[in-house]
């Protein structure tokens, strides 16, 4: 039966079915993982990890024949290493706020050492104030881009990935601003990425929720940024050379949540995962 509920979808016609029966076909889950010692990286299928010999990320690599089961491993950062991240500054009209709705992609760097995986907890200065998740859609590069076109942009995609652009608003704006926003997005753990890359899905097709100590606080769909992900790597591309592995956080929605410590922050992408996180002192 669900052969045929999948073809009704696409409206009857046989090659869109066919075109989408590909598509599936084409999708690949990887995780990086640790099963008590070395990281390793692998293809998810099912409650299997296939390992791999190496990252996918713009490489080659090969099964090893070792397999796990996801339910038993320690999925790690699935990206932890990039050369930078930049983050789309308000890429959602609902969460402009007032502010005037940007003429261009408005990005910004997240140092990369704010990268953490799941069920690493976030930890909060003490004297950082009112901390808010941020739900995001992260595209991570999979081949060197310099000034490419919007139109090839998605080409140079490997995949995608969840993150939690985890933000010290008072570090932002107000009396306690700081002049840049190095530490209100980049202090230690302020980037939980997860749990897998998902490659050859639609980034303008993902259902976006935040939810903090279980409530949700965050609800949105990717085809509302402003500036689609095609249109951010081409921007960006034309300025700084994007190299393998780096990363493209696509902006949030809406009023963010605030975090406290004792607290849990989950983060959920419908064709990507759910990156879960406590939160505790720093």
């Amino acid at each position: 039966m669900e052969i045929f509920t999948e073809y009704r979808e696409a409206g009857g016609h046989v090659a869109e079915y066919l075109n989408r029966a590909l598509k599936e076909q084409e999708k690949m889950k990887f995780v990086r993982f640790s099963n008590g010692g070395d990281a390793a990286y692998g293809v998810v299928d099912g409650d299997t990890v296939k390992e791999i010999s190496n990252s996918p990320i713009g490489q080659d690599y090969s099964e090893t024949g070792a397999t796990h089961d996801l339910n038993e491993v320690k999925i790690l950062a699935p990206n932890p290493n990039p050369s930078k991240m930049l983050c789309l500054a308000l890429n959602y009209d609902s969460h402009l706020l007032g502010a005037d709705k940007p003429t261009r992609p408005e990005p910004f760097y997240k140092n990369t050492n704010a990268i953490i995986g799941p069920g690493d907890p976030i930890k909060l200065p003490a004297d950082a104030g009112l901390v808010v998740c941020e739900s995001e859609l992260i595209a991570i590069i999979g081949k060197d881009a310099s000034k490419v076109s919007e139109a090839a942009a998605l080409d140079y995609v490997f995949g995608y990935t969840a993150g939690n652009d985890v933000s010290a608003r008072e570090w932002q704006s107000g009396a306690k601003a700081d002049k840049q926003w190095w530490r209100a997005k980049s202090s230690d753990t302020f980037g939980p990425t997860g749990p897998f890359i998902v490659t050859d899905i639609d980034p303008q097709d993902v259902n976006i929720r935040g939810l903090v100590n279980g409530v949700e606080g965050q609800k949105c769909h990717s085809s509302e940024m402003i500036f689609n992900v095609a249109q951010a790597v081409s921007f960006i591309s034309q300025y700084t050379t994007l190299y393998v592995g780096d990363m493209i956080w696509t902006g949030t929605s809406g009023t963010t949540p605030p975090i406290n410590v004792g607290g849990d922050v989950t983060v959920e992408l419908d064709k990507v995962g759910v990156l879960h996180n406590p939160v505790i002192a720093g």
